[in-house]
């Protein structure tokens, strides 16, 4: 009898304790990072432009998950664009660790010579072996470090974060924030911009640049009330300027755009920097050995700001 109470107790035990595993597994499905990785300075190649003109560039990657569709060719066309286009900075979405290529926020700062920080958003390496969020990299050097979740959360299992840096360029200081806001509903969506707006808010008087992409029209009640120089619109004030979303990867250069999501906005402060000039990049797929291939389901932003010395 004392035997069959002890095996009774050790299965018990046991299976106590996977219901705790499994318990645990879940909290750690998805969390949103509590520390950066990356090289925030000492590993850019030195700087060839002196000009005064900041290059900044906007994309969301597309992490792809589960499949992670054409990820490699696509990050490597990505990285060629950072390069081709010389930017200073870049703020990237979703950008994803995954088992069998580990981290591609390191993998682009290699193939582009800049520095990098990244904030994990969702997922989690360790438990699911795939996680996705935001990065910065630089030409120069990121200081001053800064992350937040914004709030409201839009499900247990999705997270939406803030990441910031310095970033100490020739003329100044320049602050430097990425985010990506929900694309579910509408209302948490907009109490997200809200809490980012508090966030910036707290930022000092820049300049500042804030990038990313939002889930929310231009004229979403979220984004007019922002009040922050929208770069693209600042140089195009007619034109569309669609950046999403592209159905399928593999659509010819024809595939139409549908909504403008993605913004560049920045805030002066009380410096003289000015707008000089804003683009789309990326807007057409290219040809591959396996026919056209998009670099992601969005188009990228580029923008120039003339900083005062």
């Amino acid at each position: 009898m004392h035997l069959e109470w002890r095996d009774r107790r050790a299965r018990l035990l046991s299976r106590l304790a996977l219901v705790l595993l499994a318990v645990a597994w879940v909290l750690c499905a998805s969390r949103p990072g509590t520390q950066v990785d990356g090289c925030p300075q000492g590993c850019a190649e030195p700087a060839r432009r002196e000009t005064g003109e900041l290059r900044v560039m906007s994309l969301n990657v597309l992490h792809g998950f589960p499949h992670f569709e054409y990820l490699q060719q696509r990050l490597d066309r990505i990285g060629a664009e950072i390069r081709r286009q010389e930017a200073d900075i870049v703020c990237l979405q979703e950008v994803p660790w995954t088992a069998s290529r580990g981290s591609a926020a390191d993998y682009l700062a290699r193939a582009t010579g800049l520095n990098y920080v990244y904030l994990r958003a969702n997922g989690n390496r360790w438990a699911i072996l795939f996680e996705e969020g935001e990065a910065i990299l630089s030409r120069y050097p990121l200081q001053d470090i800064y992350f937040a979740e914004l709030s409201p959360r839009a499900g247990f299992f999705e997270h939406r974060v803030l990441l910031g840096a310095t970033a100490v360029t020739p003329q100044g200081p320049v602050r430097v924030l990425v985010t990506h806001l929900t694309n579910g509903e509408p209302r948490i969506n907009q109490a997200q911009a809200s809490s980012l707006a508090d966030l910036v808010a707290t930022e000092g008087e820049g300049p500042l640049i804030v990038a990313g992409d939002f889930n929310a029209v231009e004229d979403a009640p979220q984004v007019r009330s922002l009040g922050w120089i929208d770069t693209y619109r600042a140089v195009h004030p007619g034109d569309a300027g669609y950046t999403c979303c592209i159905d399928d990867l593999r659509a010819g250069p024809g595939e139409p755009l549908e909504k403008r999501i993605d913004y560049i906005f920045f805030l002066p402060g009380a410096s003289h920097a000015t707008v000089t000039g804003s683009q789309r990049v990326l807007t057409h797929p290219a040809w591959t050995d396996g026919g056209w291939l998009w670099s992601s389901d969005h188009v990228g932003l580029l923008c120039s700001i003339a900083l005062e010395r």
